[in-house]
């Protein structure tokens, strides 16, 4: 079986001939190089029999801050993507920004955490922070929205997979106010996330089922792919946080996004340096074929 390393640098730091000796040394196999974009993404193929990889490759690759993706090379070519959105496409959490209107962002801020790190779970921990937004005016929604801000690269990923014609979906553990809203800005196709129960334009604490958390993540995701007759050799997803392991899991290429260890932990692909247009590089994209 054949398998791809793929590594990406970002401008501060360059791939060099010394950086493939040293993974080739981790691999313990010959690997043979392809560049995506001159010393900044490069692909280093390998037979997957011939190989023994050396756990230290994870170690050199984060310490000389190199984002990598490692699959096989058959079904490279991705048919569906998945993204989270709270700290993924957008800088924000968009429960942790409502909570501060609310005069409630400490606490709901120290709930999140704990949900992303997989200390509680997320349906426990959402509930719970939810009611603290009980009798919100529901204007703050369109307030916190106009202040969000994407994360570097998700324009460029968006519009390079619409271009290629790849079903790309945003399923979110937040609010549908929001996901509808970025949806239709970076042209995906279909978004999931929670309905806020809002009663004469106030928001009542409480979320209309069903609640979007990690099984109800790999439940669209298995939807998605029965609806396209695909199979999950054809799927890529990104997300940061404890909600997106399953998700994440399932998928053929799973990338973690600047995400907490129990997510880094399931992933095969890692951007700790880069931004999301790396992921175009991951699956196998090169920097002429690339909008920007």
């Amino acid at each position: 079986m054949k398998k791809v390393l793929t590594i990406v640098s970002n401008e501060n730091n360059i791939i060099s001939n010394n950086s493939f000796e040293a993974i080739q040394d981790l691999i313990n196999t010959k690997t043979t190089n392809t560049w995506l974009k001159r010393e900044s993404a490069c692909d280093l193929h390998f037979e997957d029999k011939t190989a023994k990889i050396d756990p230290n490759l994870f170690i050199y690759l984060d310490q000389n801050k190199f984002d990598w993706a490692i699959q096989e090379t058959l079904n490279r070519n991705k048919k569906l993507f998945l993204s989270d959105m709270d700290s993924t496409i957008i800088k924000q959490e968009c429960i942790d920004e409502l909570a501060n209107y609310a005069g409630v962002g400490e606490e709901v801020s120290l709930i999140t955490e704990k949900s992303m790190n997989g200390e509680i779970s997320f349906t426990e921990a959402f509930v719970e922070r939810v009611s603290l937004l009980k009798g919100m005016d529901v204007n703050v929604l369109d307030k916190v929205y106009l202040n969000i801000e994407l994360n570097d690269g998700a324009e460029i990923l968006l519009k390079n997979l619409c271009k290629r014609d790849i079903y790309t979906v945003l399923v979110s553990g937040g609010f549908t106010y929001f996901t509808d809203k970025l949806s239709k800005k970076l042209g995906f196709s279909e978004n999931y996330a929670n309905k806020l129960e809002i009663l004469d334009n106030i928001i009542t604490g409480k979320i209309l089922p069903p609640v979007i958390d990690g099984k109800a993540k790999r439940y669209i995701l298995e939807k998605i792919t029965q609806k396209l007759n695909i199979n999950r050799h054809d799927v890529v997803s990104v997300g940061d946080g404890a909600n997106d392991v399953e998700m994440i899991g399932n998928s053929a290429l799973g990338v973690s996004y600047y995400g907490k260890n129990i997510l880094k932990n399931r992933a095969n692909a890692q951007i700790n340096n880069t931004n999301l247009s790396s992921i175009l590089f991951f699956i196998g994209l090169k920097e002429a074929d690339i909008i920007y």
